[in-house]
């Protein structure tokens, strides 16, 4: 793996840790109450998507089972439809695809020479 993959790999992490942090001990209800909180995931999550459009075109094909077209998609669902994002679908991604992202981005890492 080339050395700005594995840097931007790590900043992944890092957002995704950041956005647990943000909603630490929140459930959907108190989510959907906290316009800081959202505005906060929301950018981080776009800031993910962005990143991913960075990283070379081999790392991606080596490792289909990460969904990054998908990462991609929800950035530019965020960025240009900012005022209709749905939030079930933000929540679902902080709660369940960001950890699995998280897993896998280690475990690539952690294999990579």
């Amino acid at each position: 793996m080339i050395k700005k993959d594995r840097i931007i790999l790590y900043k992944i992490i890092g957002y995704i840790d950041d956005i647990a942090t943000y909603n630490q001990g929140m459930d959907y209800d108190s989510f959907l109450l906290d316009k800081k909180t959202i505005s906060a995931c929301a950018f981080t999550v776009s800031q993910i998507g962005e990143l991913v459009k960075e990283l070379t075109e081999g790392l991606q094909n080596k490792n289909t089972a990460i969904p990054w077209k998908s990462i991609r998609g929800m950035r530019n669902r965020i960025v240009h439809n900012y005022e209709n994002i749905d939030l079930a679908v933000l929540w679902g991604t902080i709660e369940k695809s960001l950890p699995e992202l998280r897993k896998q981005l280690i475990e690539l890492l952690d294999g990579s020479p």
